[in-house]
């Protein structure tokens, strides 16, 4: 119940993002009598706040934090606080930092296919975001030492490939895709390792890996008209929209094929867990895709990427279902 809180508390998060992601820094939710009450430097200061957070993306830099720590639960209750602590800074300096220097790297992409960013709309400044990101950066690898060498290992490696991310996807956007899911994968095998059990997860984290990467597919469709701009090649690109969503598709159906089987022969702590709430996760997931492929339109777009946050709350609760019993 404890992680079953604060993900209630995330969805409350991503519902407030979502309403306001289009909306400019100085438009608020509190009243215009509140606001006027603000002196000029509070209200700079709130908005330089929101801006860092919506650069950050962050409410899915703390769901991040959250699966981290929720697979040391998993996987062993009696571990110290400190090993949650250093899991979850870890989990969003990285997170954080990976959106801000890629937001640096993509600031002429972004103009056309996220003008509504901080940086390309001009609210933050490209050295504002580059030292973001290096400082973060910085954070994570420290932060993983005490944690041990392995943990370490883990975090350098992924913190040199975020940091190269864009450089890689004008290479070849579709080895990008792959980078992502499995950086999101081994979100799971952080967990795994801090609490020395890095076998203990695999199904999940490659469930976790194709669901990712069916995402970021479709994330090329939307963006698809600034990576032509760069000429950065994509499955949309290269193939089309068609292919995209039947690539996008069939990763989501190998997904599902894979819930039964697992359920028969996984040594899952809470079988039933996992096989509710990971259905009902691909089930939200799947309606949203839907709308989006035969809608195509920014609603349905915004559509998809809340259902997509969504669905990925039920599906860390369900995944955590599928830690072997103790």
């Amino acid at each position: 119940m404890f992680f079953i809180t604060h993900i209630i508390e995330y969805v409350r998060l991503a519902m407030s993002e979502q309403l306001h992601v289009n909306k400019k820094a100085g438009s608020f939710t509190s009243t215009s009598g509140q606001n006027a009450s603000l002196s000029p430097d509070s209200s700079d200061g709130i908005s330089l706040i929101r801006d860092f957070a919506q650069l950050f993306r962050l409410p899915v830099a703390i769901l991040a934090a959250l699966v981290g720590c929720a697979t040391i639960y998993a996987l062993n209750s009696a571990a110290p606080l400190y090993k949650y602590l250093l899991t979850a800074t870890i989990l969003i300096c990285t997170h954080s930092a990976a959106c801000a220097i890629n937001d640096y790297w993509d600031i002429d992409k972004d103009r056309i296919d996220h003008p509504e960013r901080p940086l390309p709309s001009g609210r933050l400044s490209p050295q504002q975001v580059w030292w973001a990101a290096v400082i973060l950066f910085t954070c994570a690898p420290i932060a993983a030492i005490p944690l041990g060498i392995y943990c370490f290992i883990l975090v350098a490696v992924s913190t040199i490939l975020l940091w190269n991310y864009s450089h890689l996807l004008i290479r070849n956007g579709i080895f990008a895709n792959f980078i992502v899911a499995a950086i999101a994968a081994a979100i799971i095998f952080l967990g795994s390792l801090v609490v020395a059990r890095p076998l203990a997860l695999l199904y999940p984290s490659a469930f976790v890996f194709l669901y990712t990467l069916a995402k970021e597919i479709i994330w090329d469709v939307h963006d698809a008209a600034g990576d032509r701009t760069q000429g950065i090649v994509t499955i949309v690109n290269s193939w089309g929209k068609r292919t995209a969503f039947l690539i996008a598709w069939g990763l989501i159906g190998i997904v599902v094929v894979s819930i039964p089987f697992a359920l028969l022969l996984l040594p899952m702590g809470h079988p039933l867990l996992f096989g509710v709430f990971s259905s009902v996760m691909l089930l939200f997931v799947g309606i949203a895709l839907a709308r989006y492929q035969y809608q195509d339109s920014v609603s349905a777009y915004q559509g998809f990427v809340f259902w997509d946050r969504i669905s990925m709350l039920l599906g860390a609760i369900g995944l955590l279902g599928a830690a072997p019993a103790l």
